[in-house]
């Protein structure tokens, strides 16, 4: 054995090195804190690799704490470091540490942790000693140290220790482990101090989150006071002279607020995305709800402008810019409004696409419309929306203007997720008519008043008319999705002003008009009236010979030819741009429908294009389109017009022709061309079958990681716009790529399969692909002779069934707080950066809800009984243990007919029947009204009992039974979902 004492090398035997470390440790005189030091670090070695009985020591544990214990009291930090650190290794388990304990070893760790004198080696090995105390066993940990950890935790921000996080962190260690000490040693009280001091997000909600987890079970609960401990983090909202720190200097009072006001923020956001924090905020009385509500009426406009951030945040809406014009700030929170991700170098279509068409869920409720409807309800009750009228009416304009738009947002959410019988609550509406039409009030109150029912009316008309394409690419797949024919009558202006009559002599008008055959300023010419002569009905080359048509269609085109370089060389932010597009895109579609005539001047166009790709491309970076204006400049607009001929029969034989395909085909195989692929999977219309299939298809198999990935994506893209026949080819090809060598793009294929089987004939075309599903009685068949239903049923009747609790809890976890989970899946992290779009979290699919789509699968859950149990632990759960509420969670979930949790009974008859009944029936119908034995669905329930879906609207489970059966509710104390 080695060790290493002023410089020399020792040579010890295991026999005595234990009695020589201890010996010159405990020396008062005569050795030296060097040799001291290497003799510690020696004995940590020791430990490490001779093990820590007794007999291999040869010493008992008390004497060679006893010796240890010496060097922590000598003047050298690093020698008190060393001796913390050989402790750290000594301790192993509960008995080591009890003798530790009873040699008060616990106040020498609290000292080196209260000294602060440039001693961070000696007081960072000290708490590491601290954690793994309690990981050894939190129930024995010290109050001494507790003590010292929240004098720091208190103090350490004043005092500019650098070692406060660390203590804090190791408190909410501690709070989850032996919440006893924490709570009566003050430490909770630390923690919300800390919520209010640290503007970090991520850290902020670890520290609320320790709190609220001490408040999810009735064994901690009693440790947190109640109406005093959770009600500090809405201090400096509700509180308008509050002062974080009394010695706060009056020049950094504004500055001070603002960040209290901030770290509040984030503090009352993550309590009330979690069920402790909603039942604790929320509970009737004097409630910290109806305070930060009464706050709004109180004409304080630093504090109403803070809590319209606050409630933006709780309900997940974008935050509009701050302006006085309601205009502006509404277009900023449009959802069609651009945003950094659909860029060409970033997200593109595939990314707009996600936000702007709706997912294809019907089935399937979405979890986050469940929270955000029970989060509403409670506010809507305590009077926000009468608090926001009153914020409207007596604010300046920028606060007025949020607090309008907040209006709209909560009351078209209300009349979306919430229930019919909780309408009667949004009745503020007329209460703004009355104030806009009294002339008893203050005038300024009367004219905001008013203004606020325009400006709903307004947002009223933008919720109606629904996200809209904000890209012509988008705008394009979804236009011929839905007709045959391109309909951007958004972009056009007047368009109907100037057909005046289907006239020779009217169109000779407007040419002259459009000032196209006066001047060869492009960007001057008229181009509403170039956009209207070219949709003019039943005027194309072939039908009309005049010169002066094909004088305006040879100027046409030399503008929008590659290499005249005017139309390529603009500017995509240019103010025409997309207008100037459009009008290309019919100018082919007219050169595209005058046969002969028109197909010269076509092909001419076209084959200028091509040419254009074939010279700006190569195999070298530098020569890369990207690095030709593409990524900048209206040329990637080209690939419009060529999606635009690939919808029609003769403009796919025009591009055959001019040998766009093969062009498109060979670029695909070149490197660094990554933006050209996203350009030419975003374009073609792959309605028909043909090369812009193929050329898909080599995308999606051939390309790079990145390609294939997006080429990936915007098959949802082609899903969700409900292209023509997308069934027949485009699951063919998601399959495909469930096999790709790269993970993200299988779970990406994985995905987009997931959403896509909500439509049943998607799921017969995945079974054409010999894929089997469960829920079809052919794809049971199939799995059932082959032994594999038998097998599934025992592992969720083991396992799965509460690894289905965690897997929804996971992903609530994940929607509703900052954790991030790294795709090793090793562990959880958090990160600061908030998502700017709302998460969802679709219900995912139960063996149990797939077996009952036919009726064998109901006979095979009946047969095993599967019911009869899952009821038993539903009507006698077992509520003290974090284990029986697990189980409670999974039976709900697996007896649930739409995935939404429903009452149970404590009838074991009735439970039997009515979930059988409820399951067997098909789920888009609604379920038979009787019981086999009594139990109907009451007339006035069938009435009030309706509740919103996205396709259709369908009862509850509200149930209605014969005096025989007693009716047990259990969901006072439990619900089904994340408990923080």
């Amino acid at each position: 054995w080695l060790g290493r004492g002023r410089g020399r090398i020792l040579s010890l035997n295991y026999s005595k090195f234990p009695l020589e470390i201890l010996q010159n440790v405990a020396k008062l005189q005569g050795v030296s804190n060097m040799r001291k030091l290497g003799h510690l670090n020696n004995f940590t070695k020791l430990l490490c690799n001779a093990g820590h009985t007794e007999e291999k020591l040869g010493f008992t544990y008390e004497d060679i704490i006893i010796c240890l214990r010496l060097a922590l009291l000598n003047e050298a930090k690093e020698v008190r470091a060393a001796g913390l650190r050989a402790l750290r290794y000594l301790i192993r388990d509960s008995s080591i540490l009890q003798k530790v304990l009873k040699l008060k070893v616990d106040y020498l760790i609290a000292r080196c942790i209260d000294i602060q004198q440039s001693n961070e080696v000696e007081r960072t090995q000290a708490l590491r000693l601290v954690r793994k105390m309690i990981t050894v066993n939190a129930s024995l940990f010290p109050s001494s140290v507790t003590n010292s950890l929240i004098a720091v935790g208190n103090d350490g921000l004043q005092e500019r220790d650098r070692m406060v996080r660390a203590c804090i962190a190791i408190i909410c260690e501690l709070a989850i482990q032996n919440p006893e000490i924490v709570a009566f040693r003050g430490g909770l009280s630390t923690i919300l101090k800390n919520v209010i001091d640290c503007q970090l997000s991520r850290i902020n909600e670890a520290l609320i989150t320790t709190v609220l987890h001490l408040l999810n079970h009735p064994n901690t609960r009693q440790y947190v006071r109640a109406d005093v401990e959770l009600e500090r983090i809405l201090a400096p909202y509700t509180d308008f002279h509050y002062r974080h720190n009394p010695d706060t200097a009056e020049g950094q009072l504004k500055e001070d607020r603002e960040a209290r006001l901030s770290a509040s923020k984030m503090g009352i956001v993550a309590a009330f995305r979690s069920w402790a924090g909603i039942i604790s905020l929320c509970k009737p009385g004097n409630s910290g709800i109806q305070s930060l509500i009464g706050v709004l009426c109180i004409p304080n406009m630093e504090v109403r402008r803070g809590l319209l951030e606050v409630l933006y945040d709780i309900f997940r809406l974008p935050l509009p810019v701050v302006t006085e014009e309601f205009i502006e700030a509404l277009l900023s929170v449009d959802p069609s409004h651009f945003q950094d991700s659909w860029r060409l170098s970033d997200g593109f279509v595939a990314a707009e696409a996600k936000v702007i068409l709706p997912h294809r869920a019907r089935s399937r409720p979405d979890l986050m419309d469940n929270y955000l409807a029970l989060v509403l309800s409670a506010f809507i009750r305590n009077g926000l929306l009468e608090g926001l009228v009153e914020v409207i009416t007596s604010s300046n304009d920028h606060i007025s203007v949020r607090a309008t738009i907040l209006l709209g947002e909560l009351l078209h959410m209300a009349n979306t997720i919430l229930p019919h019988c909780h309408s009667h609550h949004l009745h503020c509406l007329p209460t703004l008519m009355n104030m806009a039409a009294s002339f008893d009030i203050v005038k300024e109150k009367r004219l905001r008043a008013s203004a606020a029912l325009n400006c709903l009316k307004r947002f009223h008309e933008m919720k109606k008319r629904g996200p809209k394409p904000y890209s012509l690419h988008l705008d394009h797949i979804v236009q011929k999705a839905m007709s045959t024919h391109l309909r951007r009558d958004q972009y056009r202006v007047q368009k109907d002003i100037f057909i005046l009559k289907d006239t020779e002599e009217a169109l000779l008008m407007n040419l002259r008009d459009s000032q196209v055959l006066h001047h060869k300023e492009n960007l001057e010419w008229n181009w509403n009236l170039i956009g209207t002569i070219l949709k003019w009905p039943n005027i194309n080359l072939k039908t009309n010979k005049d010169e002066q048509l094909h004088r305006f269609v040879r100027r046409l085109m030399y503008f929008y030819k590659p290499s005249s370089k005017l139309y390529a060389n603009l500017d995509l932010d240019y103010a025409k741009s997309k207008q100037l597009t459009v009008v290309g895109c019919q100018f082919t579609e007219f050169l595209l429908e005058s046969e002969e005539d028109g197909h010269g001047y076509l092909e001419e166009l076209v084959r200028d294009i091509v040419h254009w790709l074939n010279i700006s491309s190569g195999l070298k970076p530098e020569r890369s389109l990207q690095n030709n204006g593409l990524l900048n400049t209206l040329s990637q607009h080209y690939f419009l017009f060529f999606g635009t001929l690939s919808c029609h029969p003769h403009g796919v034989k025009m591009l055959e022709k001019c040998n766009v395909f093969q062009c498109l085909l060979n670029l695909c195989s070149l490197k660094n061309q990554d933006h050209l692929l996203k350009l030419t999977v975003s374009s073609l219309d792959y309605s028909r079958d043909g090369l812009a299939r193929v050329i898909l298809s080599k995308i999606l198999t051939a390309s790079t990681d990145n390609c294939r990935l997006y080429a990936t994506k915007h098959l949802r893209v082609l899903l969700r716009a409900n292209v023509e026949f997308f069934s027949n080819w485009g699951i063919e090809l998601l399959v495909t790529q469930l096999h790709d060598k790269n993970k993200a793009i299988s779970s990406e294929a994985l995905d987009i399969l997931d959403e896509a089987c909500e439509d049943k004939v998607n799921v017969y075309c995945i079974v054409q692909v010999k894929t089997r599903f469960l829920s079809i009685p052919k794809g049971f068949s199939y799995l059932n002779e082959r032994g594999y239903v038998t097998k599934q049923m025992e592992k969720w009747q083991k396992e799965y069934n509460l690894k289905y609790v965690d897997l929804i809890e996971e992903q609530l976890n994940e929607a509703l707080t900052t954790y991030r989970k790294p795709v090793d899946g090793d562990n959880y992290v958090r990160r600061s950066n908030q998502r700017l779009q709302r998460p969802h979290v679709y219900l995912p699919v139960h063996l149990y809800g797939q077996l009952v789509h036919h009726k064998t699968g109901c006979h095979l859950l009946e047969a095993q009984s599967i019911v009869p149990d899952l009821s038993y632990t539903i009507r006698s759960p077992m509520l003290e243990k974090w284990e029986g509420i697990k189980q409670l969670k999974a039976a709900l979930w697996a007896l649930d007919k739409d995935r939404n949790p429903f009452p149970f009974f404590s009838s074991r008859r009735l439970v039997r029947n009515r979930i059988l009944n409820s399951l067997t029936l098909p789920n888009k119908k609604l379920r038979s009204s009787s019981d086999p034995k009594g139990g109907k669905l009451s007339s006035l329930e069938n009435k009030m009992g309706l509740r919103r879906n996205r396709t259709v609207t369908e009862p509850c489970s509200s149930m209605d039974f014969t005096r025989g059966d007693d009716f047990t509710p259990i969901f006072g104390s439990v619900m089904p979902f994340s408990s923080s």
